[in-house]
């Protein structure tokens, strides 16, 4: 069958398929326990319950608009400005999106084109080289290095930028290594960035499940050129509501509005519940307090994972500064898609190997399943490397 060379290269998602392949095993009855998706395990927040059943209840049928409600574009703004060292975005400045997935789609796609370049610091979001690959530029790998924390510098950009170069890709915390820049690194990249006159793209759907303040830097909290940088982020994991696809982009007006008109040629936007649903937890009283909740949850898990872990043979790992995984290193092998293989066949846990981030030789753990589930994970993943 002839397809069109726009999806020649495109593959499925690695993350979503492992996830997707162990749930398949647990419906047949076989005894998997499931660290690879990125779904946090927390119930949805009581007040975004009552704001989508209130929502539905209602009779409302109607499409929302376009770039998102007004309740929840405005309340994304105080949000935005109340945890970032911003102080200017607008409600204008927000395109509400289905998932963080459209809005980084919509981004590519109004940015960048075929002759371009994107950077792409590596361990990297499979989704960001298929994305820039659809758009028709071409991703362009950062090197980075387990031993300094897979940090980014500025001499290595320089060194990898060319005439073609259009922008720069952050995702801090990590997924999947949980590294975090500081907002002396932040600083220095936006630097730089801004000197050559690139975008960024900061994705900071991690960025309040950090476990050394209340919130990792930002890209809004250094000084950075308004006109060209984008912060992604959502609903999905801090405030553990990924099933609602709920994603948002904070930028400049005039790309906010392109994006939009993109928007309305594809999904139209997201579903009108789901959107209520976010505006009333970013509004609530209690939005700080759930996100403390899951955080300190979070961090109990976390440190389980480690203080498990550490001791295993064949293993090398440190304590992640952010998001929801451990990502490991294989010490006796870089064929992490074969150990992923076999743990899940043999030993019955499902992981995401290091191969689709870039890193082969690395297994990546989601610690903030079930303390039931993550007890027996880790059991059996001693085990299995014992």
């Amino acid at each position: 069958m002839r397809f069109s060379e726009n999806i020649a290269s495109l593959v499925p998602s690695a993350t979503l398929a492992i996830s997707a392949r162990a749930k398949k095993m647990r419906a047949a009855g076989e005894s998997v326990i499931n660290l690879s998706a990125g779904e946090p395990s927390f119930p949805t927040p009581q007040a975004a319950i009552d704001a989508g059943l209130e929502y539905v209840r209602s009779g409302k049928s109607g499409y929302p608009p376009t770039p998102g409600i007004p309740e929840l574009r405005a309340a994304v703004a105080s949000y935005v400005r109340h945890t970032t060292g911003d102080s200017e975005t607008e409600p204008s400045n927000v395109l509400v999106s289905a998932g963080v997935k459209q809005a980084l789609f919509n981004a590519c796609f109004c940015l960048f084109q075929r002759g371009d370049e994107v950077l792409v610091p590596s361990p990297y979001w499979p989704t960001y080289l298929a994305t820039v690959e659809l758009s028709g530029a071409r991703p362009v790998v950062v090197p980075t290095d387990w031993e300094n924390g897979f940090r980014i510098d500025v001499e290595t950009l320089e060194g990898l930028r060319t005439p073609a170069t259009r922008g720069l890709f952050l995702n801090s915390p990590s997924n999947p290594s949980g590294d975090v820049y500081d907002r002396e690194l932040m600083t220095q990249i936006s630097a730089w960035a801004q000197a050559n006159g690139l975008w960024i793209i900061s994705d900071e759907i991690y960025r309040r499940l950090y476990y050394e303040g209340d919130s990792a830097p930002s890209i809004f909290d250094v000084p950075h050129d308004p006109e060209r940088v984008l912060h992604l982020d959502g609903i999905s994991k801090a405030f553990s509501m990924p099933g609602w696809r709920i994603g948002y982009a904070v930028g400049p007006e005039p790309v906010v509005q392109k994006m939009s008109a993109l928007q309305s040629q594809t999904t139209s936007g997201a579903a009108a519940p789901s959107q209520y649903a976010a505006a009333a937890i970013l509004s609530s009283p209690q939005r700080d307090k759930v996100v403390g909740e899951f955080r300190e949850t979070l961090r109990r898990r976390r440190d389980m994972a480690v203080a498990a872990l550490s001791g295993v043979r064949g293993l090398e790992l440190r304590t992640p500064a952010g998001g929801i995984y451990v990502y490991a290193r294989l010490t006796e092998t870089s064929d992490s898609m074969g150990v992923a293989e076999q743990l899940l066949v043999q030993g019955g846990v499902a992981t995401i190997p290091g191969e689709p981030f870039g890193t082969p030789g690395f297994l990546r753990m989601n610690y903030s399943v079930s303390d039931e589930d993550l007890i027996e994970g880790l059991a059996r993943i001693e085990t299995f490397f014992s």
